[in-house]
């Protein structure tokens, strides 16, 4: 059973908890797209190789990628789509894409909002919402910082 560690350790044990309330719990993951890519395969899609922050996000309902990584890498454009956060509704581009996780061994396949996540500090380039989690055990432990996300 996979366990990853998603608060800010100091290499010795310890978590700093002004960091994770400053960044938020965050993930490496890979982003992109691989038309062959079968749902349910037994090997990865072909993405990228750079690793992307990624914020565990239980605010949000769906996941999201940063509409400049998204134009980055090319990621087809399905339709546009509403959204709504914290400033209210916008419409957006829905992007077409594989987020890998490779420390969890999963992939989300689907359409993801394209949203300004590099407008903000600190910088992430995707949103791991709560239909991600349905999946998963999110320990959140505040006092000590330490966060982690197990199957």
């Amino acid at each position: 059973m996979p366990t990853v560690e998603c608060g800010f350790s100091d290499g010795r044990g310890s978590f700093d908890p002004t960091r994770l309330v400053a960044v938020g719990p965050t993930l490496k993951v890979k982003i992109g797209f691989d038309a062959n890519y079968k749902l349910g395969s037994k090997t990865s899609p072909d993405l990228p190789s750079s690793l992307y922050p990624a914020l565990i996000d239980t605010g949000a309902t769906s996941s999201c990628i940063d509409s400049t990584v998204a134009r980055s890498l090319n990621l087809p454009i399905s339709n546009r789509g509403r959204v709504s956060g914290a400033l209210g509704p916008s419409e957006v581009n829905m992007y077409i894409a594989q987020i890998h996780i490779p420390d969890l061994r999963t992939i989300i396949y689907g359409r993801f909002a394209g949203i300004h996540l590099s407008a903000g500090k600190p910088h992430h380039s995707a949103l791991i919402g709560r239909n991600f989690l349905l999946n998963f055990n999110l320990n959140y432990d505040g006092r000590t910082g330490r966060i982690t996300i197990s199957d």
